[in-house]
């Protein structure tokens, strides 16, 4: 359960890095911070998780497009629509030997944005869906670059 949730909020996070691959993302380069909020759906209660960073976003990383994700071995990326105002995305991937499928958006509002995500995951215990609100805002330069 604790990598369900750790890549959940991986890719909320991460969709800072997502742009590049079509348009010029309407996104400035800069520090980032960025808070996003999980709430779980199903046979176990979970309080909603909240997680707060902030994380350096250069030109170069935008440039790498879902390169820069990092993304398990073990997920395949389905959908990456990229405008300059939005992005649609979705992932399947094995987490502990269950299938789980990752959709979502962001908007992209040049030094803010924001948006959803849903993860379905078929548990031993039953069906599970955790969906995460993010945003995320430019705070400043990028220090020491």
């Amino acid at each position: 359960m604790r990598y369900f949730i750790y890549f959940s909020t991986l890719c909320a996070t991460a969709v800072l890095a997502l742009p590049a691959l079509a348009e010029t993302p309407n996104l400035k380069p800069g520090l980032w911070s960025y808070t996003s909020t999980s709430t779980m759906e199903g046979p176990m209660n979970v309080p909603p998780q909240t997680s707060n960073n902030q994380e350096c976003l250069t030109q170069s990383q935008l440039d790498k497009g879902i390169d820069v994700l990092n993304i398990p071995k073990s997920c395949d990326v389905t959908q990456t629509d990229i405008t300059r105002e939005r992005v649609d995305f979705a992932a399947n991937c094995n987490v502990e030997g269950m299938t789980t499928v990752f959709k979502g958006y962001a908007t992209f509002h040049g030094t803010n944005l924001e948006g959803k995500m849903t993860s379905e995951m078929n548990t031993p215990i039953g069906p599970m869906i955790m969906k995460t609100v993010y945003k995320a805002e430019r705070v400043g330069d990028c220090q020491g670059k």
